[in-house]
Formats: structure tokens, sequence, C-alpha cells
């Protein structure tokens, strides 16, 4: 079985400790749904208001945002995870949210930051979530463009961590973390799940992995109150090896858009800066033939799944990532490329 997760390798670390400016006040939490449940905590976000999400995004968090009693609205994103500004600009102003999200998806930068001027002063009534989860953060260069901006990753998806960073601005995150036991049985179990689930990716347990991680995902905020991030986790969350992880990973991608070129039929435009903070590298695949080529992956060892494939987004087209990282060495990864070209031909 060929893991789509991180697995347990030290390469992901390194001794020296990260440094994130001055000016930036840094929370850890057990999870991204966590973090956001505390900000609207602590922001006094009332129940009934509107959420902004695009409609690419995690149908478990929307349902979970609807549960805690809030309304979502969305704006478009464009099949190539772009996103529609015109529809961004419509929504923005019809519903007047509370609550602004704008994703990176699979690690590629929004193109609304490419006028972080524009952006801020169109939001500047809202809370502003940039939602990171699938990017590796790298702490020197992260950036507020507004008041009550806050930017929060998602560790369990890019390294062999559990857990969720949140950064703002200090005078914004005039709050701390939830106490150690606020949540403490609801933390056990998501950190255990998450522990068996990296050790069955890391000794080819496919299979048990994915159900693990699913069963993670449902749980995860379903808490009442919501939890900070365990202690051993968070040390080692300051110790991430970024340049070592985007390195490998801009290579990877590279090598995956040479040998895919064929076969890329919906092309993504990535700058390099994209290719390095990759989550997986993005394949869209036309709805028709989706069922096959999965199955055929599949069945052959690469435990791919369609990525948020109940949002709006995915019922014009269906992505999977393919797997990026440490554990993926060049026989693995040319291994891969072989069976993506073979599930094609087979359409």
């Amino acid at each position: 079985m060929i893991s789509v997760q991180p697995t347990f390798d030290l390469r992901y670390f390194k001794l020296e400790k990260n440094k994130t400016n001055k000016n930036i006040k840094r929370l850890f939490y057990l999870s991204w749904e966590d973090a956001f449940w505390d900000i609207l905590l602590h922001k006094n976000v009332s129940k009934n208001s509107n959420i902004l999400l695009p409609n690419f995004y995690c149908n478990d968090v929307t349902d979970n945002i609807i549960r805690h009693g809030y309304n979502v609205v969305y704006y478009n994103i464009y099949p190539d995870l772009q996103v529609n500004k015109n529809s961004f600009i419509a929504a923005y102003k019809k519903h007047k949210p509370s609550v602004v999200v704008v994703f990176h998806p699979d690690g590629i930068k929004s193109n609304l930051f490419r006028n972080s001027t524009w952006l801020s002063n169109l939001v500047k009534e809202s809370i502003f979530i940039e939602d990171s989860v699938h990017i590796i953060l790298n702490e020197k260069k992260i950036k507020i463009i507004k008041r009550n901006h806050f930017i929060i990753d998602s560790l369990r998806k890019v390294v062999p961590l559990q857990g969720a960073r949140v950064y703002g601005s200090c005078n914004d995150i005039d709050f701390t973390e939830p106490n150690i036991f606020q949540s403490f049985f609801y933390r056990f179990k998501v950190t255990c799940l998450w522990f068996l689930m990296v050790l069955c990716w890391t000794f080819g347990m496919g299979k048990i992995a994915e159900k693990l991680m699913f069963v993670g995902y449902e749980l995860i905020g379903d808490a009442v109150r919501p939890s900070r991030g365990g202690l051993i986790n968070n040390l080692l969350s300051n110790h991430i090896n970024v340049e070592k992880i985007q390195k490998v990973k801009l290579n990877q991608s590279r090598y995956y858009e040479e040998k895919l070129e064929k076969i890329y039929r919906y092309k993504i435009e990535l700058n390099n800066n994209d290719r390095k903070n990759l989550r997986g590298f993005p394949f869209i695949v036309a709805t028709k033939d989706s069922k096959k080529i999965l199955k055929y992956l599949r069945e052959n060892g690469l435990m791919l799944r369609f990525e948020l494939d109940k949002s709006e987004w995915s019922k014009k087209q269906k992505i999977i990532y393919l797997p990026m990282g440490f554990h993926i060495g060049n026989d693995l990864q040319n291994r891969i490329c072989f069976l993506m070209k073979e599930a094609f031909e087979r359409v």
C-alpha cells in the first residue's frame, strides 16, 4: 500500500527552533476546527451569523458550522481551484458575513491575495480566516493583512503531527488556548486515533489506516468545547524543517508534471511557490471517467480518494492528490506515475 499521508520520519524535523515575527502571536490547538471555534467564541460571533465559505470545502467542517448554530453561504471556485472574484464580491456584499474564510486548496495560494490591500479593505468589517490546512507554513514569512485576520493550519495533513497552529496579530489574539483539562477525553481519543493511523500508514496497513483516518475526521470538531493541542506535538511543531520539506516537494511536483504531462487534461497552473507548498500533486479527473480510474488505482495499492468529494465544486469534476513527502522516494513516485498512465489508458 502506498501511503497518501505523511508517515513517521525524522527528516520532517530539525534541531533548530523556528522563530515567529515578534508582532505575531501563535497558539496551538488540537485541530483546525478547535482553533476556529475558539476564535469565534473569543470574538463573540453570535449564533445565526453568516459565515462565507468557498464551494470547494470540507463537508464535515460545513456540517459542524451549521450544527454550531451558524449560517453557511458560499462563493464559487473555478475548475483550476482559483476564486471567482465576482462571485466572492457579490456574496460578501449580499450576505455581509461576520466571518470570511479564504482557502488555499492543496496549498495553492488563493488569487485573492494578489492584491491584499483590496482584499483587506473589502472584508475589513469581518473576521478573516485564512485556511492554510494544506500548507507547511514558514513562520518567518507570515503576513497579517488586517485587524482580526487569523491564519490556521492543520499539521496532520502535511507532517506526522496532530495539531493546528493559529497565527495573528498580538493585539487580536488577546486570549490563550483552553486549559489542559478542557475536553481532555476528546483530545485523548483524537490523538490516539491519529497515532494509530500514522503507525498503520508507516507500516503499509493502508486499509486500516484509512478507516482510522475517517473515524478521526468524524470525531474532530465534535467536542462541545474546543481543545488545546498536545504538549509533545506542540513542542515538535516548533522544529518542522520547512525548507527541507519544500525542497523535496518542489522536485516531486516537477517530476509529476513532466511524467504525467500527456494525460494531464485539466491543467492547473502552478508557480514554484505553489509547487513547494502542495499537500499532494493535484490531478483533476473528468466525472465520467472518475470511478473507473479511482477503482484501478486503489486495486493496485494507491489508496487515493476524491478530495472534498461532497462539495458543490466536485459535482462538475473530481480531484485527487498524488502523494508527496519523504516517504515517496524516486522508485515509488515512478510507480505512481506508471499506475496513473495505466489507469487513464483503460478509460
